[in-house]
């Protein structure tokens, strides 16, 4: 295992979105990191699709957001249902933040697909690397850098840089090394994410984003454009 101990690299925990995103605009700053993903690829699951005007704004500013628009559906409205009786309870439209915003709408673009376009960009950058399989399991401050222990499929290793990001989830080991407290509370229910080619649009006036309101069987209806058309709810 290369021993990946160099002065002011970055080190990244977590290879999500978060973590490819800060390896992104590092990267285009001129400064070399490393993202220590425990997957073993980008999982191609339906999670986190909406992305809202603020994150494309800064999308824009990583010079992706285009490619992430046309990897996804345009939502310039969403809709509140009363589900029990189908009664269409508000509508509300993004255009009304046209003066404040560059971009008056969200997008509907799974989170995966989003990460595929970072990781393509980081391609670019030859001083960035972004490992996979290769799980943080304990991180050390020193006084002028920081060293990570990583589990990967050639054993464990020490890795050093002159700083260390926590993009590594609910359950980070960074933070709990740091002794931050991941403050809230957990909610009891259990809730399912499942997907349909079934077009929910052709009998009713569902729009790519809407809420069904109910006090017991509420619920969630997207769209998003899955591997292409008619794409999937």
């Amino acid at each position: 295992m290369p021993n990946g101990d160099e002065e002011d690299r970055v080190l990244i925990a977590g290879g999500g979105p978060v973590g490819l995103i800060c390896a992104l605009r590092l990267s285009q700053s001129g400064i070399p990191v490393t993202v220590f993903e425990q997957e073993k690829k980008i999982l191609d699951d339906p999670r986190a699709a909406t992305t809202h005007p603020a994150t494309l704004e800064m999308l824009e500013e990583l010079g992706i957001e285009r490619e992430v628009e046309n990897a996804g559906l345009v939502a310039v409205e969403f809709r509140f249902w009363d589900r029990p009786t189908g009664e269409l309870i508000a509508s509300f439209d993004h255009g009304l933040l046209a003066d404040e915003t560059r971009f008056p709408y969200v997008v509907q673009c799974e989170q995966f697909k989003t990460s595929k376009i970072v990781l393509d960009k980081l391609s670019a950058f030859p001083e960035c690397r972004v490992l996979y399989s290769h799980k943080v399991t304990a991180v050390r401050q020193a006084k002028h850098q920081v060293a990570v222990t990583i589990e990967c499929p050639d054993g464990i290793g020490p890795f050093t840089g002159r700083f260390l990001i926590g993009a590594d989830g609910s359950r980070s080991i960074v933070r709990k090394a740091m002794d931050i407290e991941f403050e809230g509370f957990t909610y009891p229910e259990r809730f399912l994410v499942l997907t349909t080619p079934s077009d929910f649009a052709a009998d009713r006036q569902y729009v790519y984003r809407n809420y069904l309101a109910d006090p017991t069987e509420w619920c969630n209806l997207f769209k998003v454009s899955g591997d292409g058309p008619p794409g999937l709810w």
